[in-house]
């Protein structure tokens, strides 16, 4: 299979002044085997010199934005916020959590060019001992898996699947990172269907079976670890109006009834 490495590139370090991340010795790790090829894909940065990135300018919601991203809002942008608060659980994303999302929703439309299932994954992991065995796992029951994580951040409820070493993410789980995962086209497509706006964090988006019917499957043992304070990806709380406080509240009836 392909394996897609998200890096931003030197030059988008050294433009932003922003200390580049060493992934030297991932890359190293990743290139032990022949059997799948590695690129590493230049991740997108929210900013450019003339404001934002046009992929993310054209998906934003801009009710669902941080201040530091400078985004303006009128009466409508309002307005449809409470739907995005009602269906999505909408909360206020950072440049870095945007160009995340830029950056795995670019590599979704690769996969549908390729036809094929990829393996995604960011910069900041490390490769467990049993990386290569759980890809040729992977690479042999993933189109009946649909999608799989390679890892997940935080304690979960999971239950087992009728795949030994695959379960399943039980329940509404609040986003659990986009450190590696594998999917296919079909999953991908639907992945994109879902995003037409980016109201929440890509890793929400993707744990929301309710948006897109896609089961949230975990590989145990995990195959990738996330190396810790290795992210560049800031995530704000901000407090949002009681109106919108509410209506996000309820979210979980939306998920129950629908």
């Amino acid at each position: 299979m392909r394996i897609f490495l998200i890096h931003l590139s030197s030059k988008t370090y050294q433009e932003n002044q922003l200390f580049e991340r060493d992934i030297s010795h991932l890359k190293k790790s990743l290139s032990t085997s022949s059997k799948h090829s590695v690129e590493v894909f230049d991740a997108i940065y929210s900013k450019t010199k003339t404001g934002l990135h046009p992929l993310v300018k054209a998906h934003l919601h801009p009710y669902f934005t941080h201040p530091s991203c400078e985004v303006t809002h009128n009466l409508k942008d309002t307005l449809s916020a409470y739907f995005y608060a009602l269906k999505y659980k909408g909360k206020y994303m950072s440049l870095g959590e945007l160009g995340c999302y830029a950056s795995h929703f670019c590599l979704w439309y690769r996969c549908l060019e390729y036809n094929e299932p990829i393996v995604i994954l960011e910069d900041d992991i490390e490769l467990e001992p049993c990386f290569w065995q759980s890809l040729d796992f992977l690479e042999e029951h993933i189109h009946t898996l649909g999608y799989v994580r390679l890892m997940h951040l935080f304690e979960l409820v999971k239950k087992p699947t009728r795949f030994t070493g695959v379960l399943q993410i039980v329940g509404a789980v609040d986003g659990n990172g986009t450190q590696g995962y594998c999917l296919t086209p079909q999953v991908a497509m639907a992945f994109i269907k879902a995003s037409a706006k980016w109201a929440i964090p890509v890793d929400n988006l993707m744990d929301c079976t309710y948006l897109h019917g896609i089961s949230n499957l975990v590989l145990e043992p995990f195959a990738i670890a996330e190396k810790p304070n290795n992210s560049n990806i800031e995530r704000f709380e901000q407090k949002f109006s009681i109106g919108m406080h509410l209506v996000r509240r309820i979210n979980h009836l939306y998920v129950k009834y629908t």
